[in-house]
């Protein structure tokens, strides 16, 4: 018997065309909540990564980081946050909360309600001053967030990463980093990002996740009360972009003192969530190097000792493949000559039956583990139908059954290498 069942979402429209899916569960002693606000990576990137370490810090009624944890600590010990997410060319901000199921506490069944309420005056009561978000409040979140983006670069391995992306994407949107940029900290004032703020309230497109111990019936009812703000005009996000045309590659070094070269090579793809062969591509990347049996891992990092770790990681929303390496200085042309033989074995269709079975069991288990992993069920559900697709868990795993040798050959002939970049002494 198959043991991953189809996990059903209730989905239903709030005032304001805001769409909420309901997951019940069983499962969870807990309900969990997660509320996106979408946008363009565009130029207000910077003011989007700022404005939820504002919000964070008080609401109206709760407007101490102090009175934010008594409430917290009210509620059981609730998670209440928000964050920024980048998914493609697309720039969310994320709202999560997490309380307990209040049916698991005697007398105390409103603790849902209690904890929607805290969520929703996060988002839409901030507490400000003369109708502007607090000034010592606002100068603490810029000077955190500096620091923050300023760090990355003692993260080496992030920031290869993020250097890749902007020497492959450097006209692209894709090319921002999702925290923003220092530059457009300096500027930013507290009237633009208060500004900005009413204008995600009013025009960027809303989507709410529940998953719990719920009725769908009443928890719509509860949504349509408290999260009640009325209507608004959504804007339009732009649509998935154009797949970009193969050009010579380039080749993009930067000095730095390391101890370890930091080798990144980027690839561009005919296949993403909404174009090519989705299911073919994923079983390559898990054949090339998403998994410890991979090509990447065994013949670059076990047989040959080249490199200190190895893997690809896929962006499925722009098409994008990338492997990222940690190699001594000495052994990069090797390992960069290795690393782009295993791409040429997947292209000539060298991949053996136990490669292909291991990549299957591995990606299989992985899925079946999401039956007890909401928070990234959601998130997978919330990319999926973002990107025009209905994630299907059990069809999901049948399509990713039925993908061919030939198929996976063809996905890795769709490759073509944009950029290699080395971070080195």
């Amino acid at each position: 018997m198959d043991p991953v069942k189809d996990l059903e979402f209730h989905r239903t429209l709030l005032p304001g065309d805001v769409q909420l899916s309901i997951l019940p569960t069983r499962k969870l002693k807990t309900v969990q909540v997660s509320v996106y606000f979408g946008g363009n990576l565009d130029e207000q990137f910077t003011s989007r990564a700022l404005l939820p370490q504002l919000l964070n810090r008080g609401t109206q009624k709760f407007s101490t980081l102090q009175a934010m944890q008594k409430q917290r600590e009210e509620l059981y010990g609730a998670f209440v946050s928000g964050g920024v997410a980048k998914f493609g060319e697309w720039h969310y901000l994320t709202f999560r909360l997490e309380c307990v199921n209040g049916r698991f506490l005697p007398g105390d069944d409103d603790v849902f309600r209690e904890g929607l309420q805290f969520l929703r005056d996060l988002i839409f009561d901030p507490c400000l001053s003369d109708g502007l978000f607090r000034e010592e409040e606002f100068e603490q979140e810029k000077s955190n967030l500096t620091r923050q983006i300023e760090s990355l670069i003692d993260q080496k391995d992030y920031y290869a990463f993020e250097r890749l992306v902007q020497s492959m994407c450097p006209m692209e949107p894709y090319r921002r980093y999702e925290h923003g940029s220092t530059e457009d900290l300096e500027s930013l004032s507290r009237l633009a990002l208060t500004q900005y703020w009413q204008e995600v309230l009013t025009h960027a497109p809303r989507e709410i996740y529940l998953v719990g111990d719920v009725d769908p019936q009443r928890a719509t009812a509860l949504f349509s009360e408290i999260f009640s703000e009325g209507q608004h005009a959504p804007e339009i996000l732009w649509p998935p972009p154009v797949l970009e045309e193969p050009r010579e590659f380039q080749e993009v070094r930067e000095s730095m003192d390391v101890n370890q070269a930091k080798l990144c090579l980027g690839y561009r793809s005919k296949s993403t969530y909404s174009e090519g062969d989705l299911a073919a591509q994923i079983l390559m990347d898990g054949i090339l190097g998403s998994h410890s049996q991979s090509k990447l891992f065994q013949n670059v990092r076990e047989k040959e000792s080249l490199a200190y770790s190895v893997h690809s990681v896929l962006e499925k929303t722009k098409g994008l493949l990338f492997i990222l390496a940690g190699v001594a200085s000495e052994k990069v042309p090797q390992a960069t000559e290795i690393i782009q033989k295993q791409i040429e074995d997947l292209q000539n269709g060298e991949i053996t039956e136990a490669e292909l079975t291991a990549t299957r069991e591995s990606i299989d288990n992985q899925l079946v583990l999401l039956e007890d992993n909401f928070n990234a069920l959601v998130d997978i559900d919330f990319r999926w139908r973002l990107n025009g697709r209905p994630f299907q868990l059990r069809e999901y795993r049948q399509e990713l059954r039925e993908v061919t040798r030939d198929r996976i050959q063809q996905a890795a002939r769709d490759l073509w290498l944009d950029t290699v970049y080395l971070l080195d002494k």
